[in-house]
């Protein structure tokens, strides 16, 4: 073939600037247009890829190829200038139970215009995902309260704000708060009602009760201990520690505090310790919590979707032995858990997450000092409805202002 019918061949398979969009018949605004990544926006990645660690064009190129197939029930999609067909950021859209979950993203070096878009760009994803796909809503997360444009324009696309976190997105050496947003299915709202009107029921007091701190010990540590208290210490989880949440996990008798009782196999649990502890930095941390005088494990500790930049993360709980509810242990091992997170890890706000009917959790979370931020709403099928979640937050220095129990080395109160 000659190099003349090799060039002509060439640009008839290379569409001219600003036709990329021509032949889609859906996802295309005025001044934008969504698709699917493609291994070539790599060349472009930091425009899109939503990192603010630099990564080349190959380190890209290798995740499109290898790893973003990996990811389940999540796609990225691309947001492209329809003027040059030039990435200009992204919507990832990750999908679980019936809700769907919206991150959008723009190259920070566009400034306002870069907000512009993504607001085009939900306008575009948010009634695809809703009204084609038939999902019951669709979430948009920690959008700054520096960015109007984003929040305005939520508002105009139907969005609602949910909730608000506070100061849990940092700029330099302050932190802004970081506003949630949800978009029902208006077919859904007419055929169940509205989500919002669903009154939240309270248990206890919510007073803030004072806090249990690491005590000193003298003479024999327990073994592997990174916090003691009182009553009871934290260790990092081991392979041994399987066992016994599968044992325990059988024995579980009430269904409301989670999605659903599981069954584990010592295995899977085995391998879920070690992947938790092989990442570094973990993005999850959880501890054993085990009693003082016995060693005996009774539950676990832990703050999840740790965000190093912003310095904050959700913190989960559970307490594995039914015997052991209700009586401060868990919230001296949260207290434990939040000295480990505030003043080792230096994080400066903690979030968490409660599904309405599980009261109890609810009421220990205000009992450890949290406030109530929002409610999350169509989450999971429960007892023939769709059910909603409470939101919740915690300051590092309003953890800090909280009274604090006299307590020795030998108390056990």
């Amino acid at each position: 073939m000659s190099a003349t019918a090799t060039e002509t061949e060439s640009k008839q398979e290379t569409p001219a600037p600003g036709t990329g969009h021509v032949g889609q018949a859906f996802l295309v605004g005025e001044s934008i247009y969504v698709r699917p990544v493609e291994e070539e926006d790599a060349d472009y990645g930091m425009s899109w890829f939503g990192s603010v660690i630099p990564k080349s064009v190959d380190r890209i190129k290798k995740w499109i190829k290898e790893e973003m197939k990996e990811e389940h029930n999540t796609t990225h999609h691309v947001i492209l200038r329809k003027a040059d067909d030039r990435p200009v950021g992204s919507v990832k859209v990750e999908r679980w139970g019936y809700a769907v979950w919206l991150t959008p993203y723009a190259d920070r070096l566009f400034g306002e215009q870069g907000d512009r878009w993504i607001v085009e760009a939900l306008g575009l994803v948010i009634p695809w995902v809703i009204d084609e796909q038939h999902r019951v809503i669709a979430y948009v997360y920690d959008i700054p309260a520096d960015k109007p444009i984003i929040r305005e324009g939520l508002t105009r696309i139907g969005a609602r704000e949910c909730g608000r976190f506070r100061e849990k997105i940092r700029r330099g050496s302050s932190y802004i708060d970081a506003y949630q947003y949800d978009y029902p299915n208006k077919q859904w709202i007419e055929t169940l009602g509205d989500p919002a009107d669903i009154e939240l029921e309270r248990t206890g007091t919510g007073e803030p009760r004072p806090v249990s701190p690491p005590v000193t010990v003298e003479g024999t540590l327990p073994p592997n201990a990174m916090r003691i208290g009182a009553r009871v210490y934290l260790r990092p989880l081991q392979k041994s520690d399987a066992k016994l949440v599968v044992k325990w996990s059988r024995r579980e008798t009430e269904p409301f505090w989670s999605n659903g009782r599981p069954l584990y196999t010592e295995t899977s649990v085995q391998k879920w310790f070690e992947g938790l502890q092989k990442e570094e930095p973990q993005d999850w941390v959880r501890f054993a919590v085990c009693l003082r005088e016995n060693d005996k494990m009774i539950g676990a500790v832990g703050i999840d979707g740790i965000d190093y930049q912003n310095r904050c993360a959700e913190s989960e709980s559970e307490i594995i032995r039914p015997e052991y509810r209700g009586g401060g242990y868990g919230s001296e091992a949260k207290h434990l858990l939040f000295d480990y997170a505030f003043n080792t890890l230096g994080m400066h706000s903690l979030q968490s997450y409660v599904f309405f009917p599980n009261t109890r959790s609810a009421a220990a979370l205000r009992k450890q000092g949290y406030r109530e931020a929002g409610r999350e709403h169509w989450l999971l099928p429960v007892s023939g409805r769709l059910q909603n979640f409470g939101t919740y937050d915690l300051l590092a220095d309003e953890w800090r202002a909280m009274p604090r129990r006299e307590v020795t080395e030998t108390s056990t109160t």
